[in-house]
């Protein structure tokens, strides 16, 4: 058991997966009780600000015909109110945004998009000059995309460690994050894998207040 403690790092990062209007209630493929994540993830983007912190959203942006659809219902199709962010969603000028799933791949982790200028997740991410870097990841949905993206975070840091050009350590911020649960259990056996993988479970105030978390 450790302190998460923003002094112990350089620098912060928030990952907000996929807050879109296709994934809330009354979206092509609403998860269940999505929206609540809005109000604890706001408080997080807000401290990772107030800290000089980098805010990252990921967005899926489909074409309208893509083999995605043959799993999934239509939705988050680019240009079309679905694959907009949550109207609640705090989003400035400044924050980086990340378009995925716009070929014809499922584009569930956001390490597979880019920005408008060609840049990924992990160029925001990787250390410079020896940085210990925290990783904060939350979204929708537990069981895909934010684990995915989850998963790519921890093999960056992998990397990170064995170039020995830093570190990160990477936070799944729970209580900011819900599951589609096509199976019931599907949610819970994500976060248990990417538990496995070296992900911290970590809540939203035990951020802002360095309250104990579980490794």
């Amino acid at each position: 058991m450790e302190k998460f403690n923003h002094e112990k790092f350089d620098k912060i990062v928030t990952i907000a997966v996929d807050i879109q209007n296709d994934f809330c209630p009354g979206g092509k493929l609403a998860v269940n009780s999505g929206d609540e994540i809005i109000a604890p993830i706001n408080k997080l983007i807000d401290y990772t600000r107030q800290n000089n912190g980098t805010v990252i959203f990921t967005s899926d942006q489909h074409p309208k015909d893509t083999p995605h659809f043959e799993k999934w219902p239509i939705h988050c199709v680019a240009g079309t109110r679905g694959a907009d962010f949550h109207h609640d969603l705090d989003i400035q000028e400044g924050d980086i945004f990340i378009n995925k799933g716009m070929g014809q791949t499922d584009g569930y982790s956001g390490f597979e998009g880019r920005t408008k200028q060609g840049y990924n997740i992990e160029q925001f991410i990787t250390p410079t000059n020896n940085e210990r870097i925290a990783i904060l990841i939350g979204g929708l949905a537990t069981d895909y995309c934010v684990f995915e993206t989850t998963i790519d975070t921890l093999k960056t840091a992998e990397r990170v460690r064995e170039k020995q050009i830093g570190s990160i350590a990477v936070f799944a911020v729970l209580d900011t994050m819900r599951a589609v649960n096509i199976n019931p259990n599907d949610g819970d056996i994500a976060k248990q894998k990417i538990k496995d993988k070296g992900a911290n479970f970590i809540n939203v105030n035990d951020v802002i207040n360095n309250q104990i978390l579980e490794i």
